[in-house]
């Protein structure tokens, strides 16, 4: 699945310069079978409360309704998650979720390819960013968990498990813009020359299921 599917996912609206360098990179990739998630350090990297980025790519695996929304991530502290991010079962679009609120982002995820996701925290509210284009905007404003863990997979380690592939997850401390989103969506932003390096909290390496949390924000 993996070099395929990474293979068809140019999408169109991304930016002719990303697609240009598409053949130099790959992200890296994990597929989820709904069975398992993987659990990290959470803390100030993984938080978006100050403003910030979170972007990865994603692209879910089921056809079949499963009845409930699976979670791609969350930030789960020990009173429960102050943000989640799930995919709508039906496969028509994003739910984030902020503490008691959520909001809907509608997208066509049927495809079964890797679109780029990113969410920014603005200073009033949300903006989703898809394949290069603003997807939605909300109000919503993530939340800090205290001594949290940042799930990939599910909601909590269990519930609302994501099916599907979820790659190049990157966590930013300061706002990136849409073209610098797009621009870089297809490179090794730490080996690269991205703009807004030193704002980097957190890359993924989901080849060896681990995340690599940037000196910057220790």
């Amino acid at each position: 699945m993996k070099a395929t599917l990474i293979a068809a996912t140019l999408a169109a609206g991304l930016l002719a310069s990303a697609l240009a360098s598409a053949e130099a990179y790959s992200p890296d990739l994990i597929e989820l079978d709904g069975a398992r998630s993987l659990l990290f350090e959470g803390g100030p990297a993984v938080s978006l409360a100050g403003g910030g980025t979170l972007e990865c790519w994603l692209a879910p695996d089921w056809t079949a309704d499963p009845g409930y929304d699976p979670v791609l991530l969350s930030n789960l502290g020990p009173e429960g998650y102050a943000w989640a991010i799930a995919l709508l079962r039906d496969r028509d679009g994003l739910a984030i979720v902020a503490g008691e609120e959520e909001d809907v982002v509608a997208f066509d995820f049927t495809d079964g390819q890797l679109h780029h996701v990113a969410v920014s925290q603005l200073e009033d509210g949300l903006v989703v960013i898809i394949d290069g284009r603003v997807a939605g905007t909300s109000a919503l404003m993530l939340g800090e968990a205290a001594d949290s863990v940042l799930v990939v997979g599910s909601l909590d380690g269990g519930a609302n498990p994501f099916t599907g592939a979820i790659a190049g997850l990157r966590i930013w401390h300061e706002v990136v813009p849409r073209e610098a989103l797009a621009r870089f969506a297809f490179e090794d932003v730490v080996a690269g020359e991205h703009p807004m390096l030193e704002a980097l909290s957190v890359v993924s390496d989901f080849t060896a299921e681990q995340l690599r949390y940037v000196d910057t924000v220790e």
